[in-house]
């Protein structure tokens, strides 16, 4: 990642991530997301998905995801 990147979304749920991405990257904002979850243990929820965005455009990913109900 380059840039000043900062994290605007957390989740257990992968498939919950992927929409926050799809749903921003359509509308012109850049992700990058960092999957934290245990690639062993698949069943438990241990760790976290995180997504971030270039810090010029966290506002306005926050709000999209606040619009969106995600």
């Amino acid at each position: 990642m380059s840039g000043n990147w900062v994290k605007i979304y957390t989740t257990t749920q992968l498939h919950r991530a992927e929409i926050v991405k799809a749903v921003l990257e359509d509308h012109d904002i850049a992700t990058s997301a960092m999957n934290k979850m245990d690639s062993m243990h698949t069943h438990l929820t241990v760790g976290e998905i995180e997504i971030f965005v270039d810090s010029k455009k966290a506002i306005r990913a926050t709000h999209l995801i606040t619009k969106h109900d995600l």
